[in-house]
């Protein structure tokens, strides 16, 4: 599995609120860290903003990798916050998901970074 590097991060309306830096030790997983986008306010103060906030204030974290029909589902394991889920296709695009009030909720997308 060739992970990305780097990941952006968009709200659900499109908003970029950030990266995620990925650093695989194995093929299943790794080591990563978050980043807010200094260029989109809409982004920083969007849900999906709020918990790259939290994230980022945690450093590092440890993901997983698990191999889908559909691509790959990564989960990013944050000590003493919930789950960050990304439903990604074949190119590493795809859906985030988290938990908020007890339910898993959509807070955004996710894409590689351009060279």
């Amino acid at each position: 599995m060739n992970i990305p590097k780097a990941v952006n991060l968009f709200s659900e309306e499109g908003h970029h609120a950030g990266f995620m830096l990925l650093a695989a030790s194995s093929e299943n997983g790794g080591d990563c860290v978050f980043m807010l986008s200094p260029v989109s306010k809409e982004g920083v103060d969007s849900q999906f903003g709020m918990v790259v906030s939290e994230l980022k204030v945690g450093g590092e974290h440890k993901f997983v990798c698990t191999q889908t029909d559909s691509g790959v589902e990564l989960t990013v394991q944050p000590q003493g916050l919930p789950e960050v889920s990304f439903v990604l296709n074949h190119a590493f695009e795809g859906e985030v998901f988290t938990e908020f009030d007890e339910r898993r909720t959509l807070i955004g997308t996710a894409q590689p970074a351009k060279k």
